[in-house]
């Protein structure tokens, strides 16, 4: 790890600007099938599955109420998963965009740094786009779905989540050589995640280890946080928060190191 530098916010920022630039060109394509995915799952689950949930709901709120916040947050875990996996694996083998930008003053940490910040942006994005749908829809069924002021921190909520994904998404680009490999990481981790996170069902309903287990999963504290913020959050969120921002600065360098090992050779 000593051979690992700090990234610079200059360099970190320039990278970030060029794939917003690129991003420009076909944000619209891009974004339509990142709302049309978590409104399916609304729709088959929520309001489908959500009939035969008896009329508590589930912790006095409707099935639907329930559910949306979680499909934030698996939202934001898929947007920034894609762009750390498939995304970064393209620019750094097939296009060698990182082979070029590592020939300026930009060392690869700020190339990194500025990938995890992107995934982070596209998540956000992404969410964002979401939430203002289920508040739209929302008003339309006079169901309302996000019920406090305090969903106004769920967008930055979001870009941290998408972080934190694009670190674990990047570690695992960073040990790979075959893009077939990530068959692997999306059935065994991805999947697992957004099934055992709490998104379609309470964990604590679960027997041992299950919940236990859950508590050290990054999507879980994710959907905590948002649920939280979606119906007004208690003082117990913090602790949410604290564990994804631990996560995140735990994991930060070993892709950075990894990567380097990888362009620098």
């Amino acid at each position: 790890m000593d051979a690992v530098r700090i990234p610079s916010p200059r360099g970190t920022l320039r990278v970030w600007q060029r794939n917003a630039t690129i991003f420009r060109k076909y944000w619209k394509t891009a974004l339509l099938p990142n709302l049309f995915e978590p409104l399916l799952y609304l729709a088959a689950l929520g309001l489908g599955l959500g009939a035969f949930i008896q009329a508590g709901g589930v912790g006095g709120q409707s099935y639907v109420q329930y559910i949306a916040p979680g499909l934030l947050a698996s939202n934001a875990m898929f947007a920034a998963s894609f762009e750390s996996t498939f995304n970064t694996y393209v620019k750094m083998k097939i296009e060698r965009v990182y082979d070029a930008i590592v020939t300026t003053p930009v060392n690869v940490e700020d190339v990194v740094a500025a990938e995890y910040l992107w995934a982070g942006t596209r998540a956000a994005l992404y969410g964002t786009g979401f939430l203002s749908v289920l508040a739209v829809l929302g008003v339309v069924f006079d169901e309302p779905l996000i019920r406090s002021f305090w969903a106004i921190l769920i967008p930055p909520t979001l870009l941290l989540i998408g972080v934190m994904f694009s670190v674990t998404g990047t570690l695992f680009t960073s040990l790979i050589d075959r893009i077939d490999l990530y068959a692997y990481y999306f059935t065994l981790v991805v999947t697992p995640l957004f099934l055992f996170s709490g998104i379609f069902f309470p964990i604590t309903d679960f027997p041992a280890p299950v919940p236990q287990i859950a508590w050290f999963t990054p999507l879980y504290h994710a959907v905590n946080v948002c649920r939280e913020l979606a119906i007004g959050p208690s003082p117990g969120v913090l602790v949410d928060v604290a564990w994804m921002l631990v996560f995140t600065a735990a994991l930060f360098l070993l892709p950075i190191y990894f990567m380097r090992k990888r362009l620098i050779s």
